[in-house]
């Protein structure tokens, strides 16, 4: 069977990953982790954040350092009268430093076991594995699946490719660019996998894995 779904034009980016989903069994999850509901799933791991980004956020970074101890220098006795540029330049520097503090942390946590991060699926649901906290999804609390851009109704604010999954009063965006996975094999699996609920015990095969091939 021949399954696609049609996606944005622009949701997919020229450095999205190819890679398919791999079949893992719930005890690769160490006990410091939660393993899924399912004993076997495919999962897609989240990859690190690209380094151009990090990259910005850290020269951004400097440039606030070097912007604060400069206007204290021109202020010299008469600080007060450049509090504000100088709370704002130390905000920037906390805020832009501790992005790219935490996205090469995240280089080690996001790859390897026993904490590895991303979504899974199984016969029984959606298993989101995320540093901010896990979450398993019955394939029944599902109530939408979609390739969209984040602040698609604000034209002035950044637009982001995600694949996002709503449940019950909660919704999870996936950003296409650091999946591990392809985004697009991902949402073809979500989407048909909740919608035929009779196909749902292949997940657990290899069944799944040459149905998913063929959609790649």
């Amino acid at each position: 069977m021949t399954q696609t779904y049609e996606v944005p034009a622009d949701w997919l980016t020229g450095s999205a990953s190819r890679k398919p989903l791999q079949l893992v069994n719930a005890f690769a999850f160490a006990s410091s982790s939660t393993p899924p509901p399912d004993q076997w799933s495919y999962f897609a791991k989240l990859r690190p954040v690209p380094w151009r980004p990090v990259a910005g956020c850290a020269a951004i970074t400097l440039v606030c350092i070097w912007g604060f101890f400069g206007t204290l220098e021109l202020a010299g006795g008469e600080i007060v009268h450049v509090l504000i540029p100088l709370a704002g330049l130390l905000l920037g520097a906390l805020y832009f430093g501790w992005i790219a503090i935490m996205s090469v942390l995240s280089y080690s946590k996001r790859t390897g076991w026993p904490h590895l991060h991303g979504a899974g699926i199984g016969e029984s649901g959606i298993a989101f594995r995320f540093a901010g906290g896990d979450a398993d999804v019955p394939w029944e609390s599902v109530t939408s699946i979609g390739a969209v851009f984040t602040n698609a109704d604000h034209p002035r604010k950044v637009h982001i490719p995600v694949l996002r999954v709503t449940f019950a009063d909660s919704t999870v965006d996936l950003n296409t660019q650091i999946l591990g996975a392809s985004p697009r094999l991902l949402y073809s699996a979500l989407t048909y996998y909740w919608k035929n609920p009779a196909s749902r015990s292949e997940l657990g095969t290899t069944l799944a894995q040459k149905r998913m091939e063929g959609w790649r």
